[in-house]
């Protein structure tokens, strides 16, 4: 009875071991991981470089710097489009092989319309060169080839409806960081705000991380005036995060708006020495030929302002984010 025991016993557990290596191998020579494996990377940060290039737009260089990433050697990189970048080449899936009557147009296609990303682990060569091709007629999935290779997959995310085609098909300003202000308090050297139609609310601070010196930019009589302090240190944390909506490199009413007079200008130099310079329009006044923007409390009414930031670039900017910036000089007087 003993032996029946050991032998079945000794049954089943070749048996597991046999089931298992016979998946192991299967496992091993399964088409879609070893697809898969060839287009990624396991851990972005292993990525110091990804080169794009499209038929149609400029190429795009992304370069590491840091845990973040700079654009043609000159644009600071906006994190939360270039994450879309990232979850391809960390996570393309293989959805299937094309047949081989498809292959053929797949291949001319990818040739005439084809993308090309290249993905740098170190400075002398790509790790790999994949090339994106169009959407697959279900719109599941992207055609893609590896560059050396004559092989091409449909390849997807995981967990998203459709293809990947229109991440690589975005024009260089749309990769570009909108952030506008990100400053600390105690790195603001001056800060200066004018409203040139209404020059009685422009005013100065100066030195606000050692003894705060709060004035007004135009004469007036300030014998009696109180300066409320915690106002001030309140108005200055409003410029520790201030993003931009959108950058409008093709406005087509820029020179328009950049003839005009402006609302309100902002100087701020920093301690380190770095000074930006803001001149804000009413977006409404040119989109929809309403609202007046004079003084702090009528730009504040507004819904978006032009910015035109360090006289190169134009931007739209939600006052929901910006109008606490737009404050006049008596509102920081003790009530």
């Amino acid at each position: 009875m003993k032996k029946i025991v050991y032998l079945t016993a000794l049954l089943l557990g070749l048996g597991l071991i046999a089931y298992y290596l016979v998946n192991k191998d299967k496992k091993a020579s399964d088409p879609s991981l070893t697809a898969s494996r060839g287009f990624t990377v396991d851990n972005i940060e292993e990525v110091q470089k990804v080169v794009i290039r499209h038929i149609k737009l400029q190429p795009l260089i992304f370069t590491r710097k840091g845990k973040g990433w700079i654009l043609n050697s000159r644009y600071d990189v906006d994190p939360a489009v270039f994450v879309n970048i990232e979850r391809v080449i960390t996570g393309l899936r293989m959805l299937y092989i094309p047949s081989n009557a498809a292959t053929e147009p797949i291949l001319k296609s990818i040739k005439a319309n084809g993308i090309q990303m290249d993905v740098y682990t170190d400075d002398d060569k790509p790790a790999k060169i994949i090339f994106v091709g169009s959407d697959t007629p279900k719109n599941d999935g992207t055609y893609m080839l590896l560059g050396g290779t004559s092989q091409p997959y449909a390849m997807h995310l995981p967990g998203l409806a459709g293809g990947v085609r229109s991440r690589f098909e975005q024009p260089l300003d749309n990769y570009r960081d909108r952030t506008l202000f990100v400053e600390q308090p105690g790195d603001i050297e001056y800060l200066k705000v004018e409203y040139p139609k209404d020059r009685p609310s422009s005013f100065i601070i100066t030195d606000p991380a050692k003894n705060i010196r709060f004035e007004p930019a135009s004469p007036r009589s300030t014998s009696q005036d109180k300066v409320n302090l915690k106002f001030v240190d309140y108005y200055l944390s409003q410029f520790a995060s201030l993003g931009a909506e959108s950058l409008l490199s093709q406005y087509p009413l820029r020179d328009s708006v950049l003839a005009r007079q402006p609302d309100c200008i902002v100087t701020l130099q920093r301690k380190d020495g770095k000074l930006k310079k803001h001149s804000y329009w009413s977006y409404d006044y040119f989109e929809i030929k309403a609202g007046n923007a004079r003084t702090p409390g009528e730009i504040r009414s507004q819904n978006r302002m032009f910015v035109w930031v360090n006289d190169t670039d134009f931007y739209t900017v939600q006052n929901k984010v910006f109008g606490g910036i737009f404050r006049g000089y008596d509102e920081f007087l003790a009530k």
